[in-house]
């Protein structure tokens, strides 16, 4: 029941700071009144220091909170002892570092006319005791062989005392038994992580690095032999990373990667209409930026051939450029190759009717002076409103341009179509404004209809075609671009091994 006191104390506390927020200081103030008259000092203090916060200079609200200034303090220190003395220690601890902070905000306004506690001295000492509570916990854990446990228990009371007896240690232990155990249990990259968080507790803990690197040497060396190369090269990376002490490592790696590299080729991108936008060579244009993101956006196992480099790889290996299209079905002995991608655009048009023009009108209103003579005898003038008939032109321009095509990217030896993609993207722009106004009055001493305001204010120039162009084929080539990589740059699923040689 105390703990449930306690806990319905600090709700009270975070909902009344959260409502706070949103009141004035004379409500603020008046909230404190009625705390006051309840004896609820510390939180009719905190309404005070609430209201002072958005009015600063209130004499009398800090009269108000001098008087119950003392009441408050020992109202908050009584809560944060009757935590000690009921065991929760780090309620304590959160107690008191709120009664520091309370205190430091009445020093801010209010003079002290009591002495209070040594802070530090008594916040060292709760967490002196809270630390050898969490120490104990994570000790008898620990002799259970329930390292997980233990583990969080070290750290919480490292949270509240660093350093503090030997907890750095016992964390490196306890990550190292469980390594052993997994070890044991042919968890081999578990127990490789777990070796290495025993030195992240101690740097070089036994021979945790040792055993970790040994067991990603052998991990990676088993991909290496089973033909899993992306596998083979990131645990070989990590065994040289960790710990350089075998001989070939290097070298095996190299070969993982060199082996599990992917190489793509970009053979062609026809424009079979002949019809470019914009002045480019829509083609290559594309071909080019389908290319380059391919090569930014794939992994580190990616890497692009362009057209020439193809030509010399085809040329070396006497494989005619004939050989190299997109009818391929078959298998083609083309080394140091994995795919070609080719591209063809068969529909671009550039579709713009012209500018039209549209008689219209409609009607405005106009103010004019009346003069009249009031009950009284007297001249006066009045203001009154007629309507009138306006004139104008409505222009309609805009342009559309359409992209349409396919990308084939073809297994270079298997002569499987790994990927058939249709590219199809439009865009254009239109615009529709009012001009050529005529009418009897100026149009800046008039009220207009809003559809009129807006034909008169709208945007008249087209926006530029080489703009709209650029920004479809970079969303072709980011289409496309994310298409290829989810065909090709994908690692073979794979488990680890039961049994592991090392």
């Amino acid at each position: 029941m105390k703990r449930y006191v306690a806990c319905a104390v600090v709700s009270f506390l975070v909902i009344g700071s959260l409502t706070a927020a949103g009141q004035s200081a004379g409500a603020l103030a008046k909230s404190g009144d009625k705390a006051v008259a309840k004896g609820d000092f510390y939180n009719a203090a905190l309404s005070y220091l609430g209201s002072l916060g958005k009015k600063p200079k209130s004499v009398k609200t800090k009269d108000k909170l001098a008087e119950i200034a003392k009441q408050a303090y020992e109202q908050k220190l009584g809560l944060a002892e009757q935590y000690r003395a009921n065991g929760n220690l780090e309620g304590a601890i959160a107690q008191f570092r709120e009664l520091e902070a309370f205190t430091s905000r009445l020093r801010a306004y209010v003079p002290l006319n009591f002495v209070t506690i040594d802070f530090r001295s008594t916040m060292a000492d709760v967490s002196e005791s809270a630390a050898e509570l969490r120490y104990q916990s994570a000790e008898g854990y620990f002799d259970s062989r329930n390292y997980s446990k233990a583990i969080v228990e070290y750290k919480a009371a490292l949270n509240l005392k660093t350093p503090y007896k030997d907890c750095l240690d016992k964390i490196a232990e306890s990550n190292y038994c469980m390594g052993a155990e997994s070890e044991s249990g042919s968890s081999f990259r578990r127990a490789a992580d777990l070796y290495l968080e025993s030195c992240t507790a101690r740097p070089n803990y036994k021979d945790a690095r040792q055993k970790a690197a040994a067991i990603y040497y052998a991990l990676g060396s088993y991909f290496l032999d089973a033909g899993y190369y992306r596998k083979a090269y990131e645990d070989l990376s990590k065994a040289q990373a960790i710990e350089a002490e075998f001989s070939d490592v290097r070298k095996k790696a190299a070969v993982a990667k060199e082996m599990a590299t992917v190489r793509v080729a970009f053979v062609r991108f026809d424009n079979i209409t002949g019809v470019n936008i914009a002045g480019m060579a829509l083609a290559d244009v594309i071909m080019d930026g389908v290319k380059s993101r391919v090569s930014a956006n794939g992994s580190q196992f990616i890497r692009t051939i362009d057209r020439d480099e193809l030509s010399t790889v085809a040329r070396e290996q006497r494989i005619s450029e004939g050989q190299l299209n997109e009818s391929l079905s078959s298998p083609l002995k083309l080394e140091g190759v994995d795919y070609l991608v080719f591209g063809k655009l068969n529909q671009v048009r550039h579709s713009r009717p012209g500018r039209t023009f549209e008689n219209a009108s409609a009607t405005y209103e106009f103010s004019f002076e009346v003069p009249y003579t009031d009950s009284k005898g007297r001249q006066k003038t009045r203001t009154e409103y007629r309507q009138a008939p306006m004139y104008f032109d409505i222009v309609r321009d805009g342009y559309t341009l359409h992209i349409g095509g396919s990308v084939k990217v073809i297994a270079v030896k298997t002569g499987r179509v790994v990927l058939e993609e249709p590219i199809v993207q439009e865009a254009g722009d239109k615009v529709v404004f009012a001009t050529n106004v005529r009418m009897r009055h100026p149009i800046d001493s008039v009220i207009l209809d809003n559809d009129v305001v807006t034909l008169l204010q709208a945007r008249q120039t087209l926006a530029d075609e080489v703009s709209v162009t650029n920004t479809m084929i970079a969303d072709i080539s980011n289409s496309v671009a994310s298409k290829v990589l989810s065909a090709i740059d994908r690692p073979t699923g794979t488990t680890d091994p039961g049994t592991l040689k090392y």
